[in-house]
């Protein structure tokens, strides 16, 4: 996306949209079809089918891509590609990969077939993925799409029963049913991932958004509201201003500025909007620590892993979503959950 000019002067409408009805736009990040954690009697949810196994080498010994973790997506490492076609037979597995490039931009086409699983990864222009896995024996099918920006989508269907969700990184998704998410994509991962473990990440950075929450400091869901509404504001100096305060603020706008995306707004606004979460996206490879930051005022998120934390922990992210005008949360903690290596001594 080309982005904006943060000085040109164009005419805006103050939106004069109300954040009580934002909150509500970023709790619906995660839409429920049906939510795996809304479990469904054990006769009624969808068969588990029993893991495949193959030995998910191929991308590094090709070394044809290179993928990154960045703001909980998936993308290709643009300057590391090698264009071209690899493949493989051996031992009941299938393997090929093709990569291509437009002006410097890879995408990618992945093939994996074996006698329990059939499983394909597709890239456009580096950001766009779309991953299928299907089991042969069940019939059970999963399918995860990513735009380059906005909500991913993961449908799992196994001819009888279809669960769709929608979440603003893959952590969403997976914390939804880990099992099920492992057992299609969990090889995959690791093997693009070059051996780091998802879930291990998602634990730090359970921890590390208690420790966010803990220290505050981020903008509430009313000032980041405010300040977008001054991107259309009559003059170019509260203009740049308001766009030079987003930015300031850093990553912990994101979540928000993604609902306000479905709110009512300006083209000026909007495109200001895209143009900020273009400069705030990093290209170095996602941390505990920056992810923490990323998501620590992202609503959907705390309601996901709440059954992660203690009740030290739940008192500070509640204290956390005081501040920032959201609801508490309202998950009880699960002892057999928690990721609580460590707890927080006090309430400061």
């Amino acid at each position: 996306m080309e982005r904006m000019d943060p000085e040109r002067v164009g005419e805006g409408e103050g939106s004069g949209m109300r954040w009580s009805l934002l909150l509500a736009v970023i709790g619906l990040s995660i839409t429920d079809v049906e939510s795996f954690a809304q479990r469904q009697p054990a006769e009624e949810r969808l068969s588990t089918p029993t893991a495949g196994s193959f030995d998910p080498t191929f991308f590094a010994t090709t070394e044809m891509v290179r993928f990154q973790f960045i703001q909980g997506r998936l993308c290709l490492n643009c300057p590391q590609h090698r264009k071209g076609t690899q493949s493989r037979q051996e031992s009941g597995v299938s393997e090929s990969i093709t990569v291509t490039s437009e002006m410097g931009v890879p995408s990618l086409h992945y093939v994996l077939h074996t006698n329990e699983q059939q499983l394909t990864l597709n890239v456009q222009h580096a950001g766009k993925v779309r991953m299928e896995s299907r089991f042969l024996k069940t019939g059970q099918r999963a399918i995860l799409e990513q735009p380059d920006f906005g909500t991913i989508c993961w449908l799992l269907s196994d001819g009888d029963h279809t669960v769709s969700l929608d979440g603003a990184t893959l952590l969403h998704l997976r914390e939804h049913d880990t099992q099920v998410f492992d057992l299609h994509f969990g090889a995959l991962f690791a093997c693009l991932l070059r051996g780091k473990s998802l879930s291990m990440l998602m634990d730090e950075t359970s921890l590390a958004m208690i420790e966010q929450a803990r220290r505050g400091g981020t903008p509430s869901i009313e000032e980041i509201t405010e300040v977008v509404d001054l991107l259309g504001a009559p003059t170019v100096v509260q203009r740049r201003s308001a766009y030079r305060q987003l930015l300031k603020w850093g990553t912990p706008v994101v979540p928000v500025l993604q609902a306000l995306l479905h709110s009512d707004l300006n083209a000026e606004q909007r495109a200001r909007i895209h143009d900020i979460q273009n400069r705030l996206r990093a290209v170095v490879d996602d941390t505990p620590a920056s992810l923490a930051k990323l998501l620590v005022n992202d609503t959907s998120y705390w309601a996901v892993t709440a059954h992660r934390f203690n009740e030290t922990q739940v008192m500070l992210a509640n204290r956390h979503l005081a501040q920032f005008g959201a609801a508490p949360l309202s998950v009880p903690s699960t002892a057999g959950h928690r990721v609580a290596a460590r707890t927080v001594n006090s309430l400061k």
